[in-house]
């Protein structure tokens, strides 16, 4: 029987605080297989966007020319994250009679869905992905293809994640300067819980929160599929700075310290334990000594600002939140001791610590959380791959047109 062919795929994870990068050779059916990576720190990133193009074409190139050496090969196009507080998450429905109640065809579907997105999405948006949640025939519930189903009335349902246009257009700067062109623009969040959760998970109803240095999202998966996200502009930066302030100490040592000792549950033994400071400022080697009480006094309001304001964001459209009340932790800031208590605490429910998917060859640093995003990324090319989602909607060019748009969403959705 003749192998099949495999692809190389590379995948782009650019944050606030590292850039990440994996290279993999993949095809359909088949495990996929890490062939390079690599991981560099951030700069003129602030918040998951771009704030300095310069600095950041470097960064991002840097990054890309590592892979590059790691796998041998050269990189044309990319998988990239796509991080902004502008991100919109919003569940659509709408009618259609059908004259006559006779059979519904693809084409009643297909001028559904065409109505639907002209209707709804402002043509400065861009699609970021639509979602088939489901479909209904004279109103009954449950359909997955309504096509040869005898009605008088479809409705479709879909989620659609977009952004706004001018939200890339950095983005898309950075790539061309390091020419490379981008085969798929995947929001971070999606990525995220693709990366943590499996399929029990997914389909049973649980929400992924993700601690990025810049930011914290959230994204909920119900029924195999993502129903809702989010994000929240705080993140690990913030906690770095705070402890900078309140210890008169530098980033980088407040960053170290935060991440040896941080804690958002104090425990009696952290009145007498000592974290060692160096003095900001000071040349002549001054430290400073301070408890880890004190510690985890600085860090512990800002987690739970975040996480009031991740319960906020949820209620306000608790369709899919109160069945999602199981919760897994992930990002760079997931690690601080007792987050995953305070969590269950704060929001309500169940959480863990989410853990990367295996993939064959994946770099020892993924313990980190480093590369969470790009084996998201790599997850949802696989599921593109087998149709299994469609995804990057706006980036289709076979048909041109709002028209080519919904034959393509049709021609992987049904």
């Amino acid at each position: 029987m003749k192998a099949k062919s495999k692809s190389i795929y590379t995948f782009l994870d650019i944050g606030t605080f590292k850039i990440s990068c994996l290279m993999a050779r993949m095809a359909p059916g088949v495990p996929p297989e890490i062939i390079g990576h690599s991981y560099v720190q951030s700069k003129g990133i602030q918040g998951g966007a771009i704030w300095d193009i310069e600095a950041a074409k470097l960064c991002v190139d840097n990054a890309l020319r590592r892979a590059e050496k790691s796998a041998g090969r050269r990189i044309t196009s990319v998988y990239v994250n796509v991080s902004s507080s502008q991100i919109k998450s919003e569940q659509i429905y709408q009618e259609i009679d059908i004259p006559g109640g006779r059979a519904i065809t693809a084409e009643d579907v297909e001028s559904l869905i065409h109505d639907m997105l002209r209707t709804h999405i402002p043509p400065n948006e861009e699609i970021l992905h639509v979602i088939p949640v489901g479909y209904t025939v004279d109103q009954e519930k449950g359909r997955t293809d309504p096509r040869g189903m005898h009605g008088n009335t479809l409705g479709a349902r879909i989620h659609v994640i977009t952004i706004p246009e001018t939200q890339t257009l950095n983005l898309l700067k950075v790539l061309d300067w390091c020419h490379v062109t981008i085969a798929g623009k995947v929001a971070t969040p999606y990525a995220s819980a693709l990366a943590v959760l499996n399929e029990d998970e997914m389909d049973l109803g649980t929400t992924v929160i993700d601690f990025g240095a810049g930011t914290t999202s959230y994204a909920i998966m119900i029924g195999g599929g993502l129903m809702q996200l989010g994000l929240i502009p705080i993140g690990g930066n913030q906690i770095t700075r705070a402890l900078a302030q309140t210890f008169n100490t530098d980033l980088l040592n407040a960053e170290k310290e935060k991440i040896r000792n941080g804690a958002v549950i104090a425990a009696p033994r952290d009145e007498v334990e000592r974290v060692i400071l160096p003095v900001l400022g000071d040349d002549t080697g001054t430290n400073v000594q301070v408890r880890r009480a004190d510690l985890i006094q600085t860090i512990e309001p800002i987690v739970d600002d975040i996480l009031n304001q991740v319960g906020e964001s949820l209620t306000e459209d608790a369709t899919f939140s109160s069945v999602a009340n199981r919760y897994v932790l992930t990002g760079g800031g997931s690690g601080f001791e007792g987050l995953v208590e305070k969590t269950g605490d704060i929001l309500g429910g169940i959480a863990r610590l989410g853990k990367i998917q295996k993939i064959k060859n994946l770099p020892n640093e993924n313990e980190s959380c480093r590369f969470n995003v790009c084996v998201g990324l790599l997850i949802l090319a696989q599921m593109r791959m087998q149709n299994k989602v469609f995804n990057n909607y706006q980036e289709k060019p076979a048909l041109g047109g709002w028209l080519g748009k919904v034959k393509e969403w049709l021609k992987q959705n049904l």
